[in-house]
């Protein structure tokens, strides 16, 4: 049979495993919680980030709708492109009833 002390040494062992499991159970507890707390000030950055690209696209259109400067610029090159390719084709035309003529 079991003196006293071993009895103790017993009850000891177990207490200190039980506080071992108790303190395991509350780091992983902290644990957890951290991640949330992580994760939301990644959700946060994120939302932020999208926000700020989203302003920055919006202040690109109403730039561009302001200035609108590229746009004429593009319709008066189209514009001399068009001419240009009339011209050409005119100048087409031209050779091709003086080479059946002769």
């Amino acid at each position: 049979m079991p003196n006293r002390d071993q009895m103790q040494n017993q009850n000891q062992l177990v207490n200190n495993s039980k506080t071992a499991a108790m303190s395991e159970e509350e780091f992983i507890a902290k644990l957890s919680t951290l991640g949330g707390v992580i994760q939301t000030i990644g959700g946060i950055m994120s939302t932020t980030a999208s926000f700020l690209a989203l302003q920055k696209f919006q202040r690109d259109i109403i730039v561009d709708e302001v200035e609108g400067d590229g746009q004429s610029g593009n319709d008066e090159r189209i514009n001399q492109l068009e001419k240009q390719i009339q011209y050409l084709m005119n100048e087409i035309e031209d050779l091709k009833g003086r080479n059946s003529r002769k």
